[in-house]
């Protein structure tokens, strides 16, 4: 049981079934929107929304690193020569080192559970339900801003000493990843956004199940709820035994 570097909260996902599988493949909607339909799927927990977004993304993370595993492949393309480039990485390692520090000069607001000030100014931490809400603004900095520094927004010098305090109260998950280009030697970087992630992963992940609820129905003759309800592991077990025997 891992403790999230932000809240301290633990993170008690159960597994996912075929009927969490299914839900997440039919939803519609951003990344970070599904990815919080699933969490509440996966916990007696509903406010999965008011985590800051660190402990959102790491959440996330260690969801996936459970279920699917701890390395990440990555593809892209080369934007000097066009080259596809494949990164790899350990989400164990991605993951390691980040944690919550409160800087000098930032204090707790008294009475208001969740919000610092420094040098007069008052704000919170952005929340996975923030990113949510913001995702198709035409601006998302300025509209996240506006949602967690007390209005009216500070000037410029003293809204990025804001933004520094809370990168070292919530750090960064989603932050690009570094490589080598193949066929130019060139440092390349690619954007990572970890909902988009772990959502795609997952999805593809279970490009099968139709499948397997298909081949254990005929099989067993076991109605489709009951099929998607057994575990993950289960239901694989099961399509492959009935696959050899076939």
């Amino acid at each position: 049981m891992n403790l999230l570097p932000v809240s301290g909260l633990t993170s008690d996902l159960r597994h996912p079934n075929g009927a969490d599988e299914l839900s997440l493949c039919e939803a519609t909607g951003s990344a970070v929107s599904r990815s919080l339909t699933l969490l509440s799927r996966l916990s007696d927990r509903s406010d999965w929304s008011a985590l800051t977004v660190t402990d959102f993304e790491v959440l996330l993370l260690q969801l996936r690193e459970q279920v699917i595993g701890d390395v990440c492949d990555l593809g892209f393309s080369c934007p000097q020569c066009a080259t596809r480039v494949e990164v790899s990485f350990r989400i164990s390692d991605f993951l390691d080192g980040i944690g919550s520090r409160r800087p000098p000069g930032v204090e707790p607001v008294p009475g208001r559970s969740g919000w610092f000030r420094s040098e007069g100014v008052e704000f919170r931490l952005p929340t996975a339900g923030d990113q949510a809400a913001v995702e198709h603004s035409s601006d998302p900095l300025q509209a996240l801003l506006e949602r967690c520094i007390a209005p009216p927004l500070p000037p410029v010098r003293l809204r990025k000493r804001i933004e520094r305090a809370m990168e070292a109260l919530a750090p960064e998950v989603s932050r690009p990843l570094v490589g080598t280009c193949p066929g130019c030697d060139g440092t390349v970087s690619a954007p990572l956004h970890v909902a988009r992630l772990v959502v795609s992963e997952f999805v593809r992940d279970a490009a099968s199940l139709h499948d397997e609820v298909d081949l254990i129905a005929r099989a067993y003759h076991w109605p489709e709820a009951d099929i998607l309800q057994l575990p993950r592991r289960r239901r694989r077990a099961y399509a492959e035994r009935i696959r050899q025997a076939a």
